[in-house]
């Protein structure tokens, strides 16, 4: 029923949602899709986590000293105009169509990557505090996995990874103390059987939440685990010594 429906979505005429002009499903139209990519592909970024540099090395000095629990990023685009809009309106707004469209352009680039990711058999997303639910009435990154489950046909498992406790705000915390408040925040009481599992958030800075959220699930026995973020903070890492 979801193929069916997703067709129908794609076939009929809709208006982009950043400039408002005519795009097929409401999509993105050619033009705003070529600003989101460019933003990305006009910066060297770190093939493993992302993080921007100005040295074309595959992997920045962060992840050669202290390698991530996920074995690779993919953002469907970066957090810097205009893509920050469109999650600004998912998260703030609640326009939960914008969860969509975060999770088609990740499946893009999930089968354009070459050579390709191992195949995925579950998507996990990053489970949200009471006070955000409470304040939003739902889990920005709960909603990406959702369609991104669908279009994918990798099964949701949303109990497979739990909060132990209200984490501190974020926004203002450096690298360090975005990494120490993470410790022990996440739980899996699952015995994960060798599989590979997608991590689903909405917002990647440091990149400290999945990569603690990923490090439990390893834990639990997953075989490896990719990062499927929404969107990108264009973050760079320290310098080349």
């Amino acid at each position: 029923m979801y193929s069916i429906l997703n067709l129908i979505r794609r076939v009929l005429p809709g208006a982009c949602p950043l400039c408002g002009l005519s795009a097929q499903g409401a999509a993105l139209c050619p033009g705003c899709h070529e600003d989101l990519r460019r933003v990305l592909h006009e910066r060297t970024c770190c093939e493993q986590c992302g993080a921007c540099s100005a040295l074309a090395v595959p992997c920045c000095a962060v992840c050669r000293g202290r390698p991530p629990a996920y074995a690779r990023m993919i953002a469907a685009m970066a957090f810097a105009y205009p893509g920050d809009m469109l999650m600004r309106r998912l998260k703030e707004r609640g326009q939960l169509m914008h969860a969509r469209l975060f999770a088609e352009l990740l499946r893009q680039k999930v089968q354009q990557l070459t050579p390709a990711l191992p195949a995925l058999q579950a998507l996990v997303p990053i489970p949200a505090g009471i006070a955000s639910i409470r304040r939003r009435g739902f889990n920005p990154a709960a909603e990406i996995a959702r369609e991104l489950s669908r279009s994918m046909d990798i099964p949701l498992r949303q109990s497979w990874l739990r909060r132990t406790r209200e984490g501190s705000v974020q926004k203002m915390l450096g690298s360090v103390d975005r990494r120490q408040s993470v410790k022990g925040l996440y739980a899996c009481d699952v015995a994960l059987a060798d599989l590979w599992i997608g991590v689903v958030d909405d917002v990647m800075t440091t990149g400290s939440t999945v990569d603690e959220a990923s490090r439990v699930l390893r834990l639990a026995g997953a075989r490896g685990v990719v990062a499927l973020v929404g969107a990108r903070a264009l973050r760079s890492p320290p310098p080349e010594s």
